[in-house]
């Protein structure tokens, strides 16, 4: 449970290109986006930082990506 509530999506207006980028890269928007509304500057820079990170053109493979990161939020206790 965080200790700041997530806002609905679309609360703050023009997010959307940070949402989607969230979208392709992880499939969903995580509640962290959704509270970084608050602060859209930190939230379009987190977004374009995810989609760099999350491209598919890298060197190392997504699907290597997503056990290291399903592995390393497994090891902290988190739901992600």
């Amino acid at each position: 449970m965080s200790r700041v509530a997530p806002l609905p999506m679309g609360s703050v207006p023009g997010l959307e290109e940070s949402f989607d980028r969230y979208r392709k890269a992880l499939g969903f928007v995580p509640n962290s986006a959704l509270i970084l509304q608050r602060k859209p500057e930190i939230l379009k820079a987190l977004a374009a930082l995810a989609s760099s990170i999350w491209a598919p053109d890298g060197e190392v493979p997504v699907s290597f990506k997503r056990l290291v990161s399903y592995m390393a939020s497994k090891a902290h206790g988190c739901n992600y």
